[in-house]
């Protein structure tokens, strides 16, 4: 023990002291580049799996399309709408006035956007082939025009509550009223339509 903290030999105590240093020096670089080492291949090895097979970066970039989409919509084409129409009830007393209830549905699988005002999405009502009355006929400034973003599966609800009056391209005024009989009413937007529905004036 004496001869570790008080060296002895026929040199001056610090030349052993400096030597001991040395050595010690020594050892800790040596450590120190095992420690490097093994460092860099751990680096080397994580950044690898990382790059290639890291699950939640491949969510991330399956996800950018579908916030672009979201971002910036298509127009709606006619094969990515659905419109369907109903009457509340199939036959009108006298004094009664028709209601009809639609939807506007995309049936995509990526949003767009559509013009259902009245002026775009137009309601015929007709008898045999007599075209009785439009929505676009006499569309107001305020519902002539209805811009929609649809989702994916959304829906637009619409309803139309006729008052028993006739009407032409241009809205002229001193039209004959329509008789009691049969009608039927047809929606279409873009060219695609709903079924027609039948209902009775009394």
């Amino acid at each position: 023990m004496n001869t570790v903290l008080h060296p002895v030999g026929p040199n001056p105590s610090r030349v052993y002291w400096f030597r001991r240093f040395v050595v010690v020096l020594a050892l800790v670089v040596a450590l120190g580049g095992v420690g490097a080492v093994i460092w860099a291949v751990a680096f080397r090895d994580g950044g690898s799996a990382d790059a290639v097979g890291d699950p939640a970066g491949a969510a991330g970039a399956s996800d950018v399309p579908a916030t672009d989409e979201a971002a910036n919509p298509v127009d709606c084409a006619a094969e990515d709408l659905e419109v369907t129409l109903a009457a509340d009830a199939t036959t009108y007393p006298a004094g009664s006035n028709p209601v009809l209830q639609g939807f506007v549905t995309n049936i995509s699988t990526t949003p767009c956007t559509v013009d259902a005002g009245d002026a775009a999405r137009e309601v015929v009502i007709s008898s045999g082939s007599d075209r009785i009355w439009s929505t676009k006929d006499c569309a107001s400034a305020d519902t002539a025009s209805r811009q929609l973003l649809l989702a994916a599966g959304a829906r637009d609800a619409f309803e139309i509550a006729w008052s028993r009056t006739r009407s032409a391209e241009g809205c002229p005024g001193d039209l004959p009223a329509p008789r009691a009989g049969t009608y039927q009413a047809v929606a279409t937007l873009l060219g695609t339509g709903a079924a027609p529905v039948a209902f009775v004036l009394d």
